[in-house]
């Protein structure tokens, strides 16, 4: 896409922002998982009497299932039907948020998180090719970066509910868990019956006709791995998310428990820092939305990179025990990951494979990088325990590997976009290969 301003006839009508809304729910209910998980881990592993050990598998269960889910859902989307897809996997995300509500137990505990991560990894590439495939031209940035504001208010959102229930103990996360399954069932039932949307598939479906794309087909997995840009583009976006998301989901899994075990707070006060650091996060989100079809989206990259950097360096130098370092930390943070981070690395994905890939390819980067994340998961409570500035040392080196690949990205998508319309182009090699 080149670096320019959106053409008045490419801004999304009210059809297409309200199918950015219902695919951003599988962004809203994945972050809601998340900092769910992160926010009851403390409170489990009390109320359980769970070892260290045992909150890192609660930690990385759901991280890894959602790379499950995310490697197979996004191919099994694009084999049988992103639309079908779309308006299945969110209910099994409801059936599992029920599950951990009424969890008796560590074993159904445990298993409510596996399944809640498979389904919520299998819905987010769905649902991000769903979107991108049924944008305007020239607005499909705008529409899928807009599905990371929901990812954020889904942070925000689920902060504020720990924060109001902070004081009921395990009871309240089991609540916030049960509104989560409230909101899976009522976002399959908008998204499949919600008129709108099929008028939007018929006419994605006849503009691809024209431009003589079988949407409708898979592209072979062969010809994705084997061609050159497919591949190349990969291997960066997925060594970009990989490094993003270890420092992120230490973020979003563990903040509340490192503020409460590290920096001696109480379950309230972290909650509460959560919850009002994290609106900076959204209204960032919110200008990266603005931006995100013009020229100012790499612009602002560098600089971002530079302030996720120092945020991770701030926390190491000062071990966490400084109350005033760490706010500043969570500020610094929620400034920077929005120019820097998924909603980018989902724009880069849709924008460098065809219709028929999008949902293959990103569900295979998402899990690579969340397959690492769960394992790092898992070591982080370990981490913590060893040294809570060893952990942030570490993370401030793969904030630098952001920027030093998504650099790389960002010189390879400019010169793509500086290059004539020949063959090589993500829409041609597609039309090659079939």
């Amino acid at each position: 896409m080149a670096d320019t301003d959106l053409a008045p006839s490419a801004r999304p009508d009210s059809r297409h922002w309200k199918l950015a809304v219902a695919a951003g729910m599988a962004s809203f209910l994945d972050s809601g998982a998340i900092i769910s998980v992160g926010l009851g881990l403390a409170l489990w592993e009390e109320k359980f009497g769970l070892d260290v050990w045992t909150v890192g598998v609660l930690g990385s269960a759901l991280t890894l299932f959602i790379a499950v889910g995310a490697l197979f859902g996004g191919r099994i989307a694009d084999l049988f039907g992103r639309g079908r897809v779309f308006s299945v996997t969110i209910l099994v995300y409801a059936a599992a948020a029920l599950a951990i509500a009424l969890a008796p137990n560590a074993a159904v505990l445990v298993a409510g998180v596996i399944v809640i991560g498979a389904a919520a990894g299998a819905d987010l590439p769905t649902s991000i090719a769903v979107l991108s495939e049924r944008a305007p031209t020239g607005a499909q940035g705008r529409l899928v970066a807009f599905t990371h504001v929901m990812w954020t208010a889904g942070v925000l959102f689920t902060t504020s509910l720990g924060f109001a229930v902070s004081t009921l103990g395990t009871f309240g996360i089991s609540l916030i868990f049960a509104l989560l399954a409230v909101l899976g069932v009522a976002t399959c039932a908008f998204r499949a019956f919600y008129p709108p949307f099929k008028e939007l598939e018929a006419e994605a479906a006849a503009r691809h006709s024209a431009e003589g794309i079988d949407a409708a087909t898979a592209l072979p997995l062969r010809t994705l791995l084997t061609t050159r840009s497919f591949r190349t583009m990969l291997l960066l976006t997925a060594l970009f998310y990989v490094f993003f998301t270890l420092v992120a989901n230490t973020f979003g899994a563990y903040k509340t428990y490192f503020l409460v075990t590290v920096g001696d707070t109480t379950q309230t006060t972290a909650t509460a820092l959560s919850f009002l650091t994290t609106i900076i996060g959204l209204a960032g989100t919110a200008v990266f939305t603005r931006i995100a079809d013009t020229k100012w989206r790499s612009r602002f990259f560098a600089g971002g990179v530079v302030v996720f950097t120092a945020c991770q360096l701030l926390i190491a130098i000062t071990g966490g025990t400084v109350l005033p370092a760490m706010i500043a930390a969570l500020v610094l943070y929620n400034v920077a990951f929005p120019f820097i981070g998924e909603a980018l690395y989902k724009i880069w994905t849709q924008e460098s494979f065809p219709v028929n890939a999008r949902a293959t390819a990103q569900g295979a980067t998402m899990a690579a990088a969340r397959f690492l994340a769960s394992g790092f998961a898992l070591l982080t409570p370990a981490l913590i325990d060893w040294s809570p500035s060893g952990l942030y040392y570490l993370l401030t080196v793969f904030s630098l590997a952001v920027g030093v690949i998504g650099t790389l990205i960002l010189r390879r998508v400019r010169a793509f976009e500086h290059r004539p319309p020949v063959s090589g182009t993500a829409a041609t090699a597609a039309k090659e290969a079939r």
